[in-house]
Order: C-alpha cells, then sequence, then structure tokens
C-alpha cells in the first residue's frame, strides 16, 4: 500500500509539473508578444501576433523542414529606407512510435531586409566539420582566397563570380570580426537567421548589422543587378 501510494503522489506531482511548465510557457509566450506589439507600436510599424504567409516565403534551413510549420511574433516596418521583418518561425520533428513517440519544438528568430533587386542564393554560414566536409563532397561549399574565411565559414552560392564579387577581401576580414554570423541573400531579401528568439534591441542591432554587411558590397555589384 505504502508503494502504491507513493506512485499516486509521485503521479499527482508530476502532472502539477506539467501543468505549471503549460502556464509558465504561456506567460512566457504573452509576455514576448506583448513586447513585440509595444515595440512595432513605438516605431509606427505594424504588429501581427500570427502571419501564415510568411511561413512559405523563404526557402533554405530553417524552412521547409519538419511539419506543424508556423509564424508568428512579426514585425513590419522600414529601416534605413528598406523594408523589413521580423518574425518567429516554428516547426516540429517526430520521433518514434506508440508510447516512444517524441514530438521537438525548433524555434527561429528571422529578420529579412529588402534589398530592392533579385539576388542570387548566397548563403555564408558559421563553418563545423560537418557542414565542411557536407559541402566538399557535393561542392558546394566555395573556398575564397583568405584561408582564415574559409575556416571558418561555410559559402553556398550558384554563382561563383557573384559570391566572389560580395566576399571581397574586406568585406571577409569584417565577417571575421562576427564568425558566429550567417546570413544570406535570397530572392529579393537579406535574411539572418537565429537559432534562439531575438529581443526587441537584438532586432535593432541585426539590422545594423546587417547594414554594415550591405554598405561592404561593391557598387558596381548593385549596379549589375539593377541591370544597369
Amino acid at each position: 500500500m505504502l508503494a502504491g501510494s507513493g506512485f499516486v503522489v509521485f503521479a499527482v506531482l508530476l502532472v502539477f509539473l506539467v501543468i505549471g511548465i503549460g502556464v509558465i510557457g504561456y506567460l512566457q509566450a504573452k509576455k514576448r508578444r506583448e513586447a513585440m506589439a509595444a515595440y512595432a507600436a513605438s516605431r509606427g510599424w505594424r504588429y501581427e501576433a500570427v502571419q501564415p504567409l510568411l511561413v512559405d516565403r523563404f526557402q533554405g534551413p530553417p524552412f521547409g523542414l519538419g511539419h506543424s510549420r508556423s509564424a508568428g511574433n512579426a514585425v513590419y516596418g522600414q529601416h534605413d529606407g528598406r523594408d523589413f521583418v521580423s518574425f518567429d518561425y516554428q516547426y516540429k520533428t517526430t520521433s518514434g512510435s506508440g508510447k516512444n513517440r517524441h514530438t521537438t519544438t525548433h524555434t527561429f528568430s528571422v529578420v529579412a531586409l529588402s534589398m530592392g533587386v533579385s539576388l542570387p542564393s548566397l548563403r555564408v554560414d558559421p563553418e563545423n566539420f560537418l557542414e565542411r566536409v557536407v559541402g566538399r563532397v557535393t561542392n558546394t561549399d566555395i573556398e575564397l582566397e583568405l584561408e582564415d574565411f574559409n575556416r571558418a565559414f561555410t559559402v553556398s552560392c550558384p554563382d561563383r563570380k557573384f559570391a566572389s564579387d560580395v566576399l571581397h577581401p574586406q568585406m571577409m576580414e569584417f565577417l571575421l570580426q562576427h564568425r558566429e554570423l550567417g546570413w544570406r541573400f535570397e530572392r529579393d531579401s537579406m535574411l539572418m537567421v537565429s537559432g534562439s528568439q531575438r529581443s526587441v534591441q537584438q532586432i535593432d542591432s541585426t539590422l545594423a548589422l546587417m547594414d554594415q554587411i550591405t554598405d561592404r558590397v561593391p557598387d558596381f555589384v548593385w549596379r549589375q543587378l539593377r541591370g544597369e
């Protein structure tokens, strides 16, 4: 009987723990929505708690992965004359089956800044061993003239000349000061994707950093993209 009573107590405590975690998660999500809405309102920008149109707006990881994809806490505004959107992105993955079935939620924060022109796809990601091996096997990891940069980043682009023009020596030296930084050009936008949720202050600092990168893209590259 004592053993049985102990199990009941444990089960009750477990239920309360699960409920408590759920309540904390709900309150944190509510606090984030309120902070984002206030941030947007203070700048005269637009806020949307849920925005399904952003789920399939972009390509490449983390987009298109898993299931139950969603986008929300979207802030639409302008920065230095360019339109931007900042939003939270989630997808889920499920492993196992039956009693061992487990679902994991993957959360990201995305900032997309409009470039005003159509761009070749270019990805610059912090290097790791797996990415480097895969990149060399599939011939997608572009090697540039600065070996320190090649060791620090993986570069993927279907147009090697475009990648070389954008990632000139001065650009690479700047990026080496931000080795944790990953970014990409896609369609008409520049994106920065973070594996953790950005605070409102981090949105501003991310936009400022995106400015510093785009300002280092040579003028002749922008002229070519505009067809001049």
